[in-house]
């Protein structure tokens, strides 16, 4: 026992540190700050009123550090408070149920590293200037709903929540900071619940960590950005209802096992927004491989295309133009893997485009020996264009012979080579091998792409 402390003892004075009042009886400490086996609930809450009855008197700030509460403190009801100025609740005790319901805090209020052994109820009241949670422990139900106003920051850093966690109907008009947050709930039901809550700051969960197999619930009104950068999110149930313009920092948050619908999520990537492709890329990523750990696969091949639409665009630039120019080509072929129907597209087009090149250098049946000669129709139509006479350029044009060649083209892509027809010129001869090479190389990228598809991971 140091010196102040024993003096303390000897003039039967409470031992808490700035505290001059008396002992309560047989405690070491004022009736405030006794346990609560030395004091009864009566009794405190007498002297507790006449306490609250003296600041008011004196309008002074309510200094509650350190107190421990014994029994249900409705502040409202029981003791009168509607209007709180400078309250420091730091270190206090809550031995039973705490309500806060149609108080409001004027000017700066601390509520850091108080216990709530038992409820917590905030509804109907307004936090005017900052609001210090940190480090708080609700061992039991906390809510915050019904009509709650945080005006200044909201700060529940390294605060725990051991029971249901309900902010419902609550606006933060400035950020609300819950960084390094404990949400652990193994005996009760639902935790935590954001639901229709209004940020018009951000929201900050960076390195918050949430009870597996339980849902996190967050619906948000206003825009802003939400950070779950360094937030562990495992076997965790993520349901997001967001407005438009609402950004989620999902950047080295930890998911596995988290299940999230990709609607839920999709146009609110900040580094999207921001045109961070690099650091979208790597947040793509590991959502593809936490969609692939649950078995969502549609989901996975999504956030693959994703994946490397944002690798494609991080390319966009004088150095990497030609990774750019290459990774457009595969998007536009068959989606990187992920988009069969694009490949069957591409298939048609090569087709009709070497059609067009069998038409101009000519294509013989055989064994009749029926030339099918040469006919440029783009000049032709082109010449027709300029001296006014398309339509009787268009007659010329033989239907037979379009689809002669379309067929002629079908069977060289799939080299089938039934050898019904043949190239005139050796031009002809060229541009067949050179489709025979493309079709072969087209058919196997759709089995590649199609059997992906279809469960080849």
């Amino acid at each position: 026992m140091n010196k102040e402390n024993k003096e303390k003892v000897e003039s039967n004075v409470c031992l808490i540190k700035d505290c001059d009042r008396l002992t309560h009886e047989n405690s070491k400490y004022c009736i405030f700050h006794a346990s609560a086996e030395e004091k009864t609930e009566k009794y405190f809450k007498r002297k507790l009123k006449e306490y609250i009855n003296k600041i008011k008197k004196e309008d002074g700030d309510y200094d509650f550090k350190e107190f421990i509460f014994v029994g249900d403190i409705n502040f409202k009801k029981d003791l009168s408070v509607i209007t709180f100025k400078n309250a420091d609740f730091s270190g206090a005790i809550f031995k039973n149920n705490a309500v806060f319901t149609g108080t409001n805090f004027e000017k700066y209020t601390r509520f850091c590293e108080v216990t709530f052994k038992s409820g917590v109820y905030f509804s109907d009241l307004s936090f005017e200037g900052n609001a210090d949670f940190r480090r708080v422990t609700f061992e039991s139900i906390a809510l915050f709903r019904d009509n709650v106003t945080f005006i200044g920051i909201a700060s529940f850093d390294r605060a725990t929540f051991k029971g249901n966690t309900y902010f419902e109907e609550t606006t933060f008009k400035s950020n609300a900071q819950f960084i390094g947050a404990k949400f652990k709930s193994e005996e009760f039901q639902h935790n935590p619940y954001f639901g229709g809550v209004d940020f018009e700051g951000n929201v900050n969960f960076v390195q918050a960590t949430f009870p597996q197999g339980k849902a996190l619930y967050l619906s948000v009104k206003n825009r802003g950005i939400i950070e779950f950068s360094r937030t562990f999110l495992e076997n965790v149930i993520l349901l997001l209802d967001l407005e438009k313009g609402t950004l989620v920092n999902f950047n080295n948050t930890l998911l596995r096992n988290t299940e999230i619908e990709r609607d839920q999520i999709e146009n609110h990537i900040l580094q999207e927004e921001n045109k961070e492709f690099f650091l979208a890329k790597r947040i793509y990523l590991n959502f593809k491989n936490n969609f692939h750990s649950i078995g969502r696969y549609d989901d996975e091949s999504w956030a693959f295309k994703k994946e490397k639409d944002m690798e494609r665009k991080s390319y966009f630039h004088l150095k990497s133009l030609h990774k750019w120019l290459w990774s457009c080509f595969l998007n536009a072929i068959y989606g990187y893997g992920e988009k069969p129907e694009r490949v069957i597209v591409s298939a048609i087009a090569i087709i009709i485009i070497f059609a067009f090149v069998f038409m101009n250098f000519g294509i013989d049946a055989n064994p009749q020996l029926d030339t099918i000669p040469k006919y440029n129709i783009l000049k032709e139509l082109f010449m027709g264009i300029r001296y006014g006479d398309l339509l009787v350029r268009l007659k010329d044009i033989s239907l037979e012979q379009i689809k002669n060649c379309l067929y002629f083209s079908t069977v060289t892509f799939t080299t089938l080579g039934l050898g019904d027809f043949l190239p005139v010129e050796s031009w002809g001869r060229i541009f067949v091998g050179a489709e025979a090479f493309i079709g072969a190389l087209m058919m196997a990228l759709f089995i590649y792409t199609f059997a992906r598809r279809t469960g080849g991971r």
